[in-house]
């Protein structure tokens, strides 16, 4: 680990210096780029032909030290986020923005992708940053701006910017201590102007915590380094480079049914202690998790080459070393001494392999049991670039850029027996005793773009009229579940991204914009389905957006409202291979069954979103509201369509899951003093479709089952020391979830395109597991302190 991060930073730092040689210029000392403080004019997006929000660095400062940074996202209209620890999550991470889940939502950090952000196998952001280096986040709820680079942006897209470093050296140290023996430490060294126009930090986090669902078998631990630095030039260019490295174990949290929920509250059926029965131990704690490495390193470069032309230049590459690990409540062998044997194939290509072997008495004391192993490599590489030309024409500014990534994906499944199931779940991995598949995919992506930035009537008025190009080239193969190798391209038509802005007067602003997105096939596509993929019969992704809002910004209040329409075309799901066999629920839940991937039809989301800030001086007030109603297509009764539809899970018609038509977050904040602060929260989420209910076989709707609401309020107190002489010094208090309120925190994607097989027993009967429980109250106390 140690080694990687100096070879990256090394690279890092030889890569600065040939820089600042070959452009041969002494920087002067200019203010960074990232102030800590945003403007309420940058928060509410003025001045932007789309709908956008920004969060500063003090918003981000209002979580514990060391939160998830997601969580953050919570005060953007429109943005639903949920984890199943107070302070973050893995598994139980969820991201909605205007009905679209995470992965059809862009993610940047610095500009530069982060791809999908599912838990197994994806890359989400969370992984490459430390919440106290950043500086702001940029979230635009609409459409991004046209050089975002992503495949999964079809509608919204979030950018995580670093903080700089500082021009005098300097030392933060942070810790904190919290609820389910939260403990964090935190450093950071800022090596100051260290060579001209050259700065640059280093930084260190460690963190741990129980798993409050599971306190004796359960916990989280996250060991964070970062480099960054960053080079000026007196003729305004900028290079700069950073690596993160994160190294993360963690057991996360389980799934429940509605009923589940009802009876134990605060419960996830997980269980804490082994009782040597595998049928029981099937669902212990401390066997359902995973561990995993993750570096991102990458140098955003900005070239002045003339007064009115600027060439942006970002490389980047990204690698993913983990597994995930399950209990099994059986045995699995391959005949003979090879687990990977494949004898064959059939007439339809699927792989002909020696028996499988499977023995089971769960309910025995010491029966036989399997350690499931998932191993885990992801290397993506990739550039973008722009060049930016101002005024060759008057009034109007040019962008042409190019997007180019490659990379590839791979995913197994280990079964190892367990040595003792009475003892303890230890397995020994020279032991393999079967391999079920062994799946890679390399995607290669291209975008262009191009965009017109129009302004007339004094800069009144300002258009963006632009345009994007896709072409995406997948290859991909599963040796041991069937022969081909497939290798096919998809490319979009010339999609349209077209925004205005019309500044009514200095502090009121009419917005709107309408773009088409693609996003192609998504990895887990190849890697989560045990079938070939089609690709005459799998249709990329595609979505309309619109948009329309007004804004009012002046020094100490602001409002805005937007409305929105997005239809999304295509969707695709993982659903069972054979929808009309009869399947164990529990192996559903634990992902041993055979599946495919599917094109689920599409959606609508409609919706409204308010926010309105107001700065009383003492008292400050915030405020949040969104409207949705988003929905799948809805194909005629009886229909082949509707059939279909049904067979992948969803009810034509019906809400999309864990979307709230009504949600709301508010804040008050109250400053008696310089170095005093307080601020309550509250966060609404209204009535949601948690799981629609099919039959198995014949695929009868039978209802979309309802999540009730839920209010959760927070309350943030943090006191300065800034005496002269004296370090500076923060202490922060966070109460998460003030009153305990018990709730459904969220819909897992994991199972949400499953039939109930449960109404095979009873037409009240539900088995199937698809939600998180909400985390409970939760102190966390942090301090931080500036040399």
């Amino acid at each position: 680990m140690k080694k990687s991060i100096w070879l990256a930073s090394s690279a890092l730092l030889a890569g600065l210096s040939q820089a600042s040689l070959a452009l041969a210029q002494e920087a002067d000392a200019a203010p960074p780029d990232i102030e800590d403080v945003v403007v309420t004019a940058e928060r509410f997006g003025s001045g932007l032909t789309r709908a956008t929000f920004t969060l500063g660095a003090e918003d981000i400062a209002e979580r514990p030290l060391g939160a998830d940074i997601m969580q953050s996202l919570v005060k953007v209209p429109g943005v639903q986020v949920s984890t199943g620890d107070a302070r973050g999550g893995s598994f139980s991470f969820e991201l909605y923005m205007r009905g679209l889940n995470k992965e059809q939502i862009g993610l940047t950090i610095d500009g530069v992708p982060t791809g999908d952000a599912r838990f197994n196998g994806g890359s989400p952001p969370t992984r490459f940053i430390e919440s106290s280096n950043i500086g702001k986040i940029v979230a635009s709820q609409s459409s991004a701006d046209i050089g975002a680079p992503s495949r999964f942006a079809l509608g919204g897209f979030i950018d995580f910017i670093t903080n700089d470093p500082t021009q005098d050296p300097g030392l933060t140290i942070e810790a904190g201590l919290g609820s389910f023996d939260f403990r964090r430490l935190y450093g950071r060294a800022d090596f100051g102007e260290f060579a001209p126009g050259l700065t640059g930090y280093a930084s260190a986090s460690f963190q741990e915590n129980d798993v409050w669902a599971g306190r004796d078998s359960r916990s989280s631990q996250r060991d964070h380094y970062e480099v960054k630095l960053r080079k000026r030039f007196d003729n305004g260019s900028m290079i700069q480079g950073r690596v993160a490295y994160n190294d993360q174990t963690d057991n996360d949290f389980n799934i429940v049914t509605k009923g589940e929920f009802n009876v134990d509250r605060h419960s996830d059926q997980a269980t804490d202690a082994l009782t040597g029965i595998p049928a029981k131990d099937v669902n212990f704690g401390g066997a359902l998790g995973g561990v995993r490495k993750d570096l991102l390193a990458y140098v955003n470069g900005r070239l002045i080459l003339s007064d009115r032309i600027t060439l942006n230049v970002n490389p980047y590459y990204q690698t993913l070393d983990g597994e995930s690990f399950r209990y099994q409540d059986r045995a699995r062998r391959m005949t003979g001494a090879d687990p990977r044997a494949v004898t064959g194939y059939n007439v339809n290509g699927g792989a002909i392999r020696p028996a499988l072997i499977t023995t089971r008495d769960s309910n025995a004391v010491g029966g036989p049991a399997d350690m499931r192993i998932t191993p885990r490599e992801r290397e993506r590489y990739g550039l973008t670039s722009e060049l930016k030309v101002l005024d060759l024409v008057q009034g109007h500014t040019l962008r042409f850029g190019a997007w180019y990534e490659g990379g590839d994906s791979s995913e197994r499944r280990n079964f190892y027996r367990i040595t003792d199931p009475v003892r303890s779940i230890g397995y020994d991995r020279s032991q393999l005793n079967y391999v079920e598949y062994e799946r890679s995919a390399e995607v290669k992506t291209v975008m262009l773009y191009a965009q017109d930035e129009v302004r007339l009537f004094d800069e009144r008025l300002k258009l963006a009229l632009g345009v994007t190009w896709y072409d995406i080239r997948y290859e991909a193969k599963s040796p041991l579940e069937y022969r081909a190798e497939l290798a096919f391209s998809q490319a979009s038509d010339i999609n349209p991204k077209l925004g205005a802005t019309w500044r009514l007067t200095p502090q009121w602003e009419v917005f709107g914009g309408y773009a088409r997105n693609f996003s192609g096939i998504p990895e887990d596509a190849f890697l989560g389905s045990t079938a070939v993929i089609d690709p005459d019969a799998l249709a990329p992704i595609q979505t309309r957006n619109l948009d329309l809002g007004l804004r009012y910004v002046s020094t100490d209040r602001a409002f805005s409202i937007q409305a929105y329409d997005v239809d999304l075309k295509n969707g695709v799901g993982i659903v069972p291979r054979d929808p009309t066999a009869i399947l164990d629920p529990d192996e559903i839940v634990r992902g041993n069954v055979a599946t495919r991937a599917a094109n689920t039809l599409g959606q609508t989301s409609r919706g409204l979103e308010v926010t309105g800030f107001q700065n009383l001086g003492v008292i400050d007030l915030y405020a949040a509201f969104a409207y949705q109603d988003a929905t799948h297509d809805n194909p005629a009764a009886g229909s082949a369509d509707r059939a279909t539809l049904a067979s992948l899970g969803i009810i034509g018609g019906a809400r999309v899951r864990d979307i709230p038509r009504h949600s709301l977050f508010a804040q008050v904040g109250w400053s008696p003093t310089r170095n005093v602060r307080v601020e309550l929260n509250a966060r609404y989420v209204g009535e949601r479709a948690g799981g629609h209910i099919i039959a198995p076989t014949t695929f009868r709707e039978v209802e979309v089952e309802t999540l009730e609401a839920y209010t959760i309020m927070g309350l943030t107190a943090h006191y300065d020391l800034d005496v002269a002489g004296l370090p500076t010094t923060r202490l922060q208090f966070n109460i998460d979830n003030l009153f305990d309120e018990t709730y459904l925190a969220a819909v897992s994607s994991s199972t949400a395109n499953q039939p109930e097989f449960g109404l095979t027993s009873g037409p009240d009967v539900r088995t199937l597991d698809r939600y998180f429980v909400g985390a409970p109250r939760t102190l966390t106390v942090s301090l931080r302190t500036r040399f």
